[in-house]
């Protein structure tokens, strides 16, 4: 079936200039991205205390319980992770964690390989690497590890690459010295492929050994660093043209515990020194690719540096510990100090630790951003202390506010230059908000959206969720006096242990592919152009659908009475109290989930005392876990503000002006709701305080912009409906021009088509010339579609 649009380019009609941060990285220890990941380190549990339990916590049938109560798995029924034992028949031996003499304080464990009888043959033990030790033939690996021994054992170990079957690639040895502590050096050089070899060391004769920190590296890291990156995953960055880089996350920043909260001066330094951490992501890092990695990765790929910091708030949604504001200094000072370190000079303190490590220039740090998805009252507070103490010593640091929980830019009257939006929803959110950031307020703080993805019925990402996504990346683009940066998360994923989908990235030990949304991402960075011109797109659509039940938090059912839902004439559902579980409604992780999901139009009606904390009515409300979740939800605080907005899986989305009445908190308020076809209206004690109308979403969207040093227009055109759209292509202030010139296209026959492992480039863009005589580009189903043209 065939609809149609129109796209209408003014081309000398400049709008602003493009952002040149518009698209950057953002960079998460998440799914094993960094630690069997982007960190070329092949050694898994290199230091024997994958299976340390945080402080404070405990653990309990496999799953970690956290000091504020959070539940998360923590499964280790293999009690030395990556480590195993292996030994020719008639010996005996075993291995095991050793905790009285440590190498350092940071390195609190060791292994202990107690070889009893080796009459023939040899006693191994054998790292199997992150799901296998990826070897290639010729290339060179550097060992280094430590090791003591007793004085009854004869000293001598064979150190190998080589797979389960005992057949070798790399041969070594080694002789152990000291019954103290010594550090050991080798390279190994592999003669064939293995995706799955792993590193043994081996011993012939009976005594007793300690094994800690065994690390081992290919040289061919990216730019030949030391400690340094798997190039074929930096390679998948650079093809994205990105500007910055934001690390190292996201929720890893903020923790589940105040033990668990990323510390940068615990990430700096010698392997050797640094500190590991167990993660919310279910698993152990390392930290060696810490603070100063960052810095060096962003540097190398010629990026600019934002640092997201810990404000004194673990992760809120976890739930979260804070840090008194009376003990906040020590947090301030880390993050003034990390400045420091960036950015400082040679004769001071931290600029010299920097030179020692290996960077006597400064870095550059460009950007700070101040805590991660934190909100409320207590991350207000927290915000203030950190803004101010980064503008007294380094105003030319550009800080970053967070947004995530809270609405759009309003900024309780706190000093804020950027603001951070993260939007995890379903496809008809991005389509339907493509337009959310033509009608905010340009007197408010630049936008920067941190993290986004289409995440509902995803998987491991499809051709419509990179549709959906470039849907609202039209909107981005076309507001780049704005929006001035954005960040897809997350970034990677390895396939053996993914914590969330979909990521841009996915990776084995040898192999790596992009998700249709890396290709949309790619194709967005490749074709900026120079200046955001004029464009118009008229456009068939469709209608949003809107439909559900009620909802209201358990913590505030004491303060709701006499509910009522109608429909016409017929009473859908009565309620005179909201405790008790009464019928028809049914509990869900702290809300109450009222009346049939299916509803379409209807009036409530509802008394109300908002109490000290208000009260949040959710409508239209789907009744789905909130990766799923979509409703309306209508917020009263105890002082009259009022707010309605739409809550769409991990995203928020302001709908109507916000309104303040005067009423007092301890009196019963009305709280009426009228919904029909095309309206959503909110009366409070009679008067109308929102009106929300939902608008159609359209078939195509579109941007446009002008690429003076190449002499092209560049258009952009989404269409993630199912209809082929005949779009007519009028070009305005630059001559005669004819449509015509070089086509990238992102389409295939199934919306539901995506990349894997195996098939990398199921769902990849094609680049070809195209000329339409009649002005008229027929943009396929289910397509993205950028066209640069001559003028």
């Amino acid at each position: 079936m065939r609809k149609s649009a129109t796209v209408t380019v003014h081309a000398d009609q400049i709008r602003f200039p493009v952002s040149p941060t518009l698209y950057g990285l953002f960079f998460e220890e998440i799914s094993h991205a960094g630690d069997g990941g982007i960190y070329a380190e092949l050694i898994r549990n290199r230091s024997f205390e994958d299976t340390l339990v945080p402080d404070r916590c405990h653990v309990e049938d496999c799953m970690l319980h956290s000091p504020a109560g959070w539940v998360s798995p923590f499964d280790h029924s293999d009690p030395i992770p990556g480590w195993i034992m292996q030994m020719t028949e008639g010996c005996e031996a075993e291995i095991k964690l050793d905790d009285a003499f440590p190498l350092n304080e940071t390195n609190p464990l060791s292994l202990k390989v107690e070889a009893a009888s080796v009459p023939h043959g040899r006693v191994s033990v054998c790292n199997t690497g992150f799901w296998g030790i990826p070897v290639r033939s010729g290339e060179t690996y550097n060992l280094s590890f430590y090791a003591k021994k007793t004085d009854g054992f004869q000293g001598e170990l064979e150190i190998t690459l080589e797979d389960r079957s005992g057949n070798l690639y790399a041969s070594s040895s080694v002789t152990l010295t000291s019954s103290e502590w010594r550090k050991y050096e080798l390279t190994l050089v592999s003669d064939r492929d293995e995706s799955e070899a792993m590193l043994a060391f081996s011993s012939r004769s009976a005594g007793t050994f300690w094994l800690e920190l065994v690390s081992l590296f290919p040289r061919a890291t990216f730019l030949h660093r030391k400690n340094g990156l798997r190039p074929d995953l930096v390679g998948m960055l650079q093809q994205l043209k990105p500007s910055f880089l934001r690390f190292p996350g996201g929720c890893f920043v903020e923790g589940f515990s105040v033990e668990t909260a990323y510390r940068w001066k615990k990430t700096i330094g010698d392997i050797s020194e640094r500190t590991s951490h167990w993660t919310l992501w279910h698993y152990r890092t390392t930290n060696g690719l810490g603070y100063h990695e960052y810095l060096q990765m962003a540097e190398d790929m010629g990026l600019y540096m934002m640092f997201v910091v810990n404000c004194g708030l673990t992760c809120q949604g976890r739930p979260g510990e804070l840090i008194p504001m009376e003990e906040l200094g020590e947090w301030v000072q880390d993050m003034l100090d990390a400045i420091e370190y960036a950015n400082g000079p040679v004769t001071g303190y931290w600029g010299s630790l920097r030179a020692k490590n290996g960077h006597p220039e400064p870095f550059g740090l460009k950007y700070l951003e101040i805590g991660n998805e934190n909100f409320g009252p207590e991350y207000n507070r927290r915000y203030q202390v950190f803004y101010e103490a980064v503008k007294e010593k380094y105003p030319e640091i550009v800080t970053i506010w967070n947004t995530h929980w809270e609405v759009g830019t309003e900024t309780k009257d706190l000093p804020v230059e950027i603001v951070d939006e993260h939007f995890y929803a379903d496809n008809d959110f991005y389509q339907q908000y493509h337009d959310m950031y033509d009608h905010y307020d340009r007197n408010g703080p630049k936008i920067y959206v941190g993290e986004y993805a289409m995440i509902a019925g995803n998987k491991s990402g499809t051709l419509l969720g990179a549709l959906s996504e470039a849907a609202f990346m039209t909107g981005m683009e076309r507001n780049q006096d704005l929006v001035t940066m954005s960040s897809y998360a997350p970034l990677f994923a390895n396939i053996h242990h993914t914590v969330w989908d979909p990521s841009l990235i996915y990776f084995d030990g040898t192999k790596v592919y992009g998700t249709p949304s890396f290709h949309i991402q790619k194709m967005f960075g490749e074709h900026r152009g120079e200046l955001v011109v004029d464009s118009h797109v008229t456009s068939e659509s469709r209608s949003a659908d809107l439909y559900g039940g009620l909802g209201a938090m358990e913590k505030e059912l004491d303060r709701i009475r006499d509910l009522v839902v109608k429909r016409g004439g017929e009473t859908l559902l009565r309620l005179d109290h909201l405790t008790g579980s009464p019928q028809q409604c049914r509990e869900f992780h702290g809300t109450l989930w009222i009346g049939d999901p299916s509803w379409r139009q209807y009036d409530v009606s509802a008394k109300v005392i908002l109490g000290s904390e208000g009260i949040r009515l959710r409508l239209l409300d789907r009744h789905q876990p909130w990766d799923k979740q979509n409703y309306l939800l209508w917020e009263l605080d105890p002082d009259g503000e009022s707010r309605l907005v739409r809550i769409v899986g991990w995203s928020r989305v302001k709908l109507a002006p916000n309104r303040k009445t005067a009423v007092h908190p301890s009196d019963w308020q009305h709280m009426q709701v009228t919904i029909v076809e095309d309206a959503v209206q909110c009366f409070l004690n009679g008067e109308l305080i929102h009106e929300y109308r939902p608008a159609p979403i359209p078939f195509l969207t579109s941007v446009s912009t002008l690429d003076r040093t190449a002499g092209e227009l560049i258009i952009k055109l989404v269409n993630p409906s199912p209809y082929l759209l005949e779009t007519e292509i009028h070009i305005h202030g630059a001559g005669n021009v004819p449509v015509q010139g070089r086509q990238t296209i992102l389409t295939s026959r199934n919306p539901e088509d995506a990349n894997t492992i195996d098939r990398p480039e199921s769902v990849s863009p094609k680049v070809s010339d195209f000329r339409c005589d009649d002005g008229v580009y027929p943009i396929p189903p289910y397509a993205a579609a950028i066209l640069r043209i001559k003028i």
